[in-house]
């Protein structure tokens, strides 16, 4: 499966990637802090390679 580029500018504490077989769910609950969001751009590379 492909990576996605994660930048600085995008929010990422470092430059990093997504790694699409790495990827879980977790409910609103779970979460302590948002430390990102993905633009609708990204979304879409991931919804397209998972789907």
């Amino acid at each position: 499966m492909k990576e996605i580029p994660l930048t600085k500018k995008e929010g990422a504490v470092k430059e990093s990637v997504i790694k699409l077989k790495c990827i879980f769910t977790i409910s609103k609950q779970m979460v302590e802090k948002i430390l990102f969001e993905l633009s609708h751009e990204k979304k879409k590379i991931i919804h397209t390679e998972l789907f």
